[in-house]
């Protein structure tokens, strides 16, 4: 009887709250600073060309294969970056393409509204890829990393402090 008494007290404490609703199109949620949304390709703002140096470790390091890198050679006996596809069908948007790359070319962009009604709209090229990059702020602007800028990120030293069995850092949030 007790267990039921209670129940409608919840039912009756909600019933004069105001409701809590987005209107979605109209209103978009803020996104968690450390939300990982589609994989994309930065540029270097001055020459305006890719960063990638075509290395394949993000290809090769990709869980689902869903990057596919088509490497030319260069006139100076280097690897160009020929071609870049991503199928964002497979993704998991796991973000260890961007851990991974040495030149930090992949960022996990903020891009969350990915829906079509063809499989063959899932299918990026690196000039589209680059697009939704060029819109993203350089790790050179914003400081170190992606963490830069957001309050509950902890830094390098910090996050070596915590393994090292120090504890979380004063002030700041443990990493989810």
């Amino acid at each position: 009887m007790f267990d039921e008494v209670k129940g409608f007290a919840v039912t009756i404490k909600r019933l004069f709250k105001p409701a809590v609703t987005i209107e979605y199109p109209e209103e978009k949620r803020n996104m968690h600073p450390r939300f990982r949304g589609l994989p994309s390709l930065r540029a270097d703002p001055e020459t305006g060309e890719a960063l990638c140096v075509a290395c394949g470790l993000c290809a090769r390091i990709c869980p689902t294969s869903c990057l596919e890198m088509h490497v030319l050679p260069s006139e100076e006996g280097d690897r160009e970056l020929g071609e870049f596809i991503l199928r964002a069908g497979r993704c998991m948007f796991c973000g260890l393409c961007a851990q991974v790359c040495p030149v930090d070319a992949i960022t996990m962009s903020r891009e969350y509204e990915l829906s079509v009604t063809d499989r063959d709209g899932l299918i990026y090229t690196k000039t589209e890829l680059a697009a939704i990059g060029g819109q993203l702020p350089n790790w050179w602007e914003t400081g170190i990393g992606d963490n830069a800028g957001i309050p509950d990120a902890w830094t390098r030293d910090e996050n070596a402090a915590a393994l090292a069995g120090r504890g979380a850092p004063s002030g700041s949030l443990a990493p989810r």
